[in-house]
């Protein structure tokens, strides 16, 4: 009931819309329709599955990705959600720090150039000092939205500031007791 949320004093909400090369998610159209009927500001965030090239795998491209995910989200401001596959999985899908971010790159350039405006990056200080984007001055094009549970945020490098700031995982209910962050 997005307008229930929008009188709960909420004023913008960001909806899942790609999901790596799974697809899109089912409830996406719905939920960012209901939510602009309802007077919300509305962005969209992509969970990107940054895999290496697979034979017979077109999907696992970054520009492939970007393609499907830009034409899925109905022109609304985009994020790419950057905090996947972890560390620990890396030898299971073949990935690595140096190619992670190699993909993201392609992928948040990609999609900027199909939408004529920057993405923004979510991600975790921790993911970021794993993949080491410090090292990576190119990310800072992309305005951060950083997930740091803390009194005060931990930016990671490469960036100096955020412009979304998640406190706080999971623990939020909606008007309907359903949970959000």
């Amino acid at each position: 009931d997005w307008n229930a949320v929008a009188a709960s004093g909420v004023q913008f909400m960001i909806a899942k819309c790609g999901n790596g090369n799974s697809g899109i998610d089912p409830h996406y159209a719905a939920n960012i329709a209901g939510a602009q009927t309802a007077g919300l500001q509305v962005t969209c965030y992509h969970f990107v599955y940054p895999l290496p090239p697979q034979a017979g795998n077109p999907s696992r491209s970054p520009q492939a990705q970007a393609q499907a995910h830009f034409n899925a989200s109905q022109g609304v401001l985009a994020c790419c959600d950057l905090e996947w596959p972890v560390q620990a999985d890396w030898a299971k899908w073949g990935c690595s720090a140096t190619q992670t971010k190699q993909w993201a790159l392609d992928y948040l350039a990609e999609y900027s150039a199909l939408s004529g405006r920057q993405m923004m990056v979510y991600t975790y200080p921790n993911y970021a000092q794993i993949l080491d984007l410090a090292a990576s001055p190119e990310f800072v094009q992309y305005p951060l939205w950083i997930a740091s549970y803390e009194a005060t945020p931990t930016i990671p490098a490469p960036w100096q500031n955020w412009v979304l700031w998640q406190n706080a995982g999971g623990g939020g209910k909606l008007p309907n007791g359903e949970p959000v962050d």
